[in-house]
């Protein structure tokens, strides 16, 4: 199982990802943080950036089928995709976890 998170600069595109990992069943508890402050350092300035991270439950083989499903979608603006390990979790959500995203 991964915690996958999905940054971008459009609030409309991470809501139709949110959907898009509902319908298909690819991904479970899905949350939308908007205007999150993102800060870089580009020649020696820092800049500020302000985007929106989705982040959701899944199984860890769904990862290329997401990835694979976002590329179709975003070919000339692909979102920042990557996910974490989940290393411990409680039994329950686990296998609600499992029934409830798709078989690979």
């Amino acid at each position: 199982m991964i915690f996958l998170r999905i940054l971008s600069k459009s609030e409309i595109k991470a809501e139709e990802i949110a959907y898009l990992l509902l319908r298909k069943k690819l991904a479970i508890d899905l949350n939308i943080k908007r205007n999150i402050e993102r800060l870089q350092l580009q020649q020696k300035k820092l800049i500020s950036t302000k985007v929106t991270l989705l982040t959701c439950k899944t199984k860890a083989l769904l990862f290329p089928v997401i990835d694979e499903e976002l590329r179709k979608l975003y070919t000339d603006a692909m979102p920042e995709v990557y996910a974490m390990p989940i290393v411990y979790m409680d039994w329950e959500q686990s296998q609600s976890l499992i029934s409830s995203v798709k078989s690979v």
